[in-house]
């Protein structure tokens, strides 16, 4: 941080100008610091309610609210939950590359739940989102929190424009300031030398593909692209988007055994209004995916065309567990598992589950008809076969022990549980549909005149997994399909395999670790480091939709692919802490001598 000396201020007198080609080198005095704090000057200003007026204004517009802090005074720009905020901009007249700071404000004096705030550039169409989490207010003081924004060549941005989620998912947004801190001749050179490096480029970035509706507005199919747009200029190398849950898909699908997620109607059909954030989450992605239907959008292929567009590759994630539900709901009564009791897995002990068995040709069928349907609907690189999500895939069913009799010449009956010829069998059925899969990606590939990889998502060979036991205990033979070529990448979950990894190098197979979820295995600084120097140089990141939008997160992660830089994140816990600045007055009166005062002893 720059001390208050090496500071200019900029107090409620517009916005401040620099020359043109201004840029710094090593060894010169170091250059103030800008900030951009007179939020009055967004445009456009019909919606902006002036600080001096009475009321809260209308429905639609942001407030406005002097404030001062140690560090910078000015009026920030700020609306409520309830308010339904259109895009306004702060203009920038610049010149050279700066590092970008906002001052947001998250005020738990009046608490109105999480807050978003979204914020792009002129030259980009795409908004970043800004999810900082829970107030860092206390009933002694509250906080300015500053979060980074990028670093970027100013010198052709003409304005800073700042959104709001609405709709369904309504959150507050609160800024004080723009900071620009210009960057030196050698930190421009470094920064756009990790952008173009390719070495540097090492993360998959997972999204489930539903979650994002619970988080945020996702109306419109600007809303859906800023989740992908938060990549560019990241360490990210591709972005890894699920598509298929079971018999679910998330696009439209002219297949009457698939359940397109627009029509699932799960909240639509109900009287209730939607009274929590999943509730309402859910609603909103059967309306986003209806409305995308009726205007003749696939979603998934305007977030193809978009990673591509920055410069990113794009595969689709299938979850091939086949559940039956239950039948406790409506919505399961017609799920393909409800109307084909006949591909249902069966235990050891002759008990029948509500799952579906990938034992069964018309289950494998299924998947092969979701692949292709998705492949042509959607320009996406390749597909993954996500197994985290499902075991067991097939157990003690007809055609496990039909294979067993043909193989081994004996009868099924009486055989243990644990006999290692069982997993045999399982592993030569599962390797037949991976073959499967194999071959029709190759035909799709070769029609579209472009190559479509296949990764798995799968664990170490000599481990369980949350869900399941050993892959060959699953029929996961995940060794023999990268001898196979079969493979062209292994995501692999919590562990490394070194037989995975000796493998791959001689078929032309990455290894991709996710470290973890919780404990030491976290996925974090330390962990990655840790991988770096067991020769792992490819992650994953699943349910990244959860924590790319915290900015203390994203600090590091969008730096992943440099090493140096994750060691100085590993080392000192303060570049992991929230950057916070106490307020000293507020919209005219002091705040800074303890809340109660002023609120808390009041009601």
């Amino acid at each position: 941080m720059h001390s208050p000396l090496n500071i200019i201020f900029v107090c409620l007198i517009g916005l401040l100008t620099v020359p043109a080609g201004f840029c710094w080198a090593e060894g010169q005095a170091e250059p103030q610091v800008i900030y951009l704090n007179d939020m009055s000057h967004c445009e456009p200003q019909s919606a902006i309610k002036s600080a001096d007026s009475a009321g809260n204004g209308e429905a639609n517009q942001w407030r406005l609210i002097p404030y001062r802090t140690k560090e910078v005074t000015g009026t920030m720009l700020g609306a409520a939950s309830y308010v339904n905020a259109p895009e306004v901009r702060l203009p920038i007249d610049v010149d050279g590359w700066y590092s970008v700071y906002l001052g947001i404000w998250n005020p738990h004096l009046t608490y109105d739940g999480k807050t978003v705030v979204k914020a792009r550039l002129s030259n980009r169409e795409v908004f970043q989102q800004f999810h900082p989490g829970a107030s860092p207010d206390n009933q002694g003081a509250t906080f300015i929190e500053e979060v980074h924004f990028g670093n970027a060549d100013l010198s052709e941005e003409s304005y800073i424009a700042f959104g709001k989620s609405n709709g369904m998912q309504p959150r507050s947004s609160f800024v004080a300031y723009v900071k620009l801190v210009p960057l030196t001749t050698k930190q421009v050179e470094k920064e756009i030398a990790r952008r173009n490096d390719p070495q540097q480029k090492n993360l998959v970035a997972t999204f489930d593909g539903s979650s994002i509706y619970h988080f945020s507005d996702c109306t419109e199919q600007s809303h859906l692209l800023e989740w992908v747009e938060k990549h560019k200029d990241a360490s990210t190398k591709k972005i890894l988007w699920a598509v298929t849950y079971g018999d679910k898909v998330g696009f439209p699908t002219s297949n009457p055994n698939l359940t397109y997620l627009g029509d699932e109607k799960l909240m639509s059909n109900s009287s209730l209004i939607p009274g929590n954030d999943y509730q309402r989450g859910h609603l909103q992605m059967e309306q986003f995916f209806r409305k995308s239907e009726e205007e003749g959008i696939v979603p998934q292929q305007k977030l193809a065309e978009h990673t591509h567009s920055l410069g990113m590759q794009f595969d689709l994630m299938f979850r091939i567990g086949f559940l039956g539900g239950l039948g406790l709901s409506e919505l399961h009564k017609d799920n393909f598992v409800s109307k084909h009791p006949e591909v249902r897995q069966v235990t050891h002990d002759g008990r029948v589950l509500e799952k579906g068995s990938l034992a069964f040709p018309l289950m494998q069928q299924l998947i092969l008809e979701q692949i292709e349907e998705s492949c042509q609907l959607i320009d996406t690189d390749g597909i993954n076969l996500c197994f985290v999500r499902g075991p067991h895939f097939l157990l003690w069913e007809e055609p496990v022990r039909k294979a067993f009799e043909e193989k081994y010449g004996e009868s099924s009956d009486g055989i243990a549980e644990n006999d290692p010829r069982i997993k045999q069998v399982r592993a030569d059925i599962m390797t037949g549909f991976m073959q499967q899969v194999r071959n029709r990606l190759d035909e799709l590939g070769e029609e579209r005149g472009r190559p479509f990889t296949l990764s798995v998502w799968v664990w170490p060979h000599d481990r369980n997994v949350w869900l399941g036991r050993h892959p060959l205990d699953e029929g996961l033979d995940v060794q023999e399909w990268i001898k196979q070529d079969l493979l062209d990448s292994v995501l692999c979950q919590e562990g490394i395999d070194q037989n995975y990894i000796d493998l791959g190098k001689e078929h032309g197979c990455e290894f991709t670790l996710f470290t973890g979820y919780r404990d030491e295995k976290t996925m974090s600084p330390t962990s990655v480091l840790k991988a770096e120097a067991e020769g792992v140089g490819s992650f994953v990141y699943w349910d990244v939709d959860a924590v790319q939008n915290d900015p203390r997160t994203w600090r590091w992660l969008r730096m992943l692919g440099v090493s140096d830089r994750l060691k100085e994140f590993r080392d000192d816990n303060t570049l992991m802490k929230r950057n916070l600045f106490q307020l000293i007055e507020l919209n005219g009166i002091r705040v800074d001598a303890g809340l109660a005062d002023a609120v808390y002893s009041g009601g």
